[in-house]
């Protein structure tokens, strides 16, 4: 499948201002965000309690007014796959020992009330989970550079290290602006953005590196245009068929799964964005600036 002709040249870099501007401006956004709403963190990291229940079918609305009314507690409630017969949902609260009391309370005006789980997560726990999810994905980042530094070299993983902080903070940013929960499946949607993010980048740099070793006498930056425009094709190919995919899964997936198809379609916008116009301009921005300096023999 070809999107792109052969002969197309775009030349990305006489883009570089304007993009470097928005990806600021989306950062400083983002940031901005986080710190004024924060996350919507679930059970999962800050310790409380989910109940999924089933009843015959009721209205949403009629459902909260009976827990508002006999039940002395906030509980949260979200529908969650219900029937033509059954109403299904998922109540959130805060920790508790003993759910019996909610049960018994419901069983009153649904006396075929039927309980699908219970999850539980204390508040030490939710820290503990929360400090994991947070080092999984910088340790990722970490590795990921050092593997980068390893294989290409320090500018190439300066590079990718940039292209993919800037997926994860946007994405995150996001996710707070809509009020998306983020839990141990977002975590997880985090790190496969993280991993296909960078998968694009390293195609384009495998290119970069070609180019070099085969277009001696081109400059740095005119090598870096042409090797974007030969791997255009592969970059948008990639990006719309994963994304299809990733589209089926948020419109048919069901509640559960749909914050999950949703951060990954915003991580792959972004990470194919990054991957064309942050990953490559960084790296040739830090090799200018703090070039290796070269080492002459000392002639006798």
């Amino acid at each position: 499948m070809q999107i792109f002709k052969n002969t197309l040249q775009i030349n990305f870099s006489s883009y570089n201002f304007f993009t470097g501007i928005l990806s600021c401006l989306l950062i400083l956004a983002s940031l901005f965000i986080l710190f004024w709403k924060g996350l919507n963190l679930t059970v999962e990291f800050t310790g409380g309690t989910n109940i999924n229940i089933s009843i015959v079918k009721t209205q949403i609305k009629d459902f909260r007014e009976i827990l508002e009314t006999h039940i002395n507690q906030k509980i949260e409630v979200v529908e969650v796959n219900s029937s033509s017969e059954n109403s299904n949902f998922l109540l959130r609260t805060k920790f508790i020992e003993d759910e019996s009391f909610i049960i018994d309370q419901l069983s009153i005006y649904y006396p075929t009330i039927k309980v699908n789980s219970i999850d539980s997560f204390g508040p030490k726990l939710g820290s503990e989970l929360k400090s994991s999810a947070r080092n999984a994905i910088l340790l990722a980042l970490l590795l990921i550079s050092f593997y980068i530094a390893i294989r290409f070299d320090r500018y190439y993983a300066l590079g990718s290290l940039a292209a993919l902080t800037h997926d994860v903070i946007i994405t995150i940013g996001l996710l707070s602006f809509f009020n998306i929960e983020i839990g141990i499946t977002i975590i997880a949607a985090l790190l496969t953005i993280v991993g296909y993010s960078l998968n694009d980048t390293i195609v384009v740099y495998d290119r970069i590196r070609e180019n070099i070793n085969k277009l001696l006498d081109q400059e740095r930056i005119n090598i870096i245009n042409r090797s974007i425009n030969e791997t255009l094709n592969r970059t948008f190919v990639t990006s719309i068929t994963t994304l299809a995919v990733v589209l089926v899964l948020f419109f048919y997936g069901g509640v559960v799964l749909k914050p999950f198809a949703f951060t990954l379609i915003i991580g792959i916008i972004i990470g194919t964005y990054s991957s064309i116009f942050i990953a490559s301009p960084v790296m040739l921005f830090f090799e200018e600036k703090y070039p290796i300096p070269e080492f002459k023999e000392e002639e006798d």
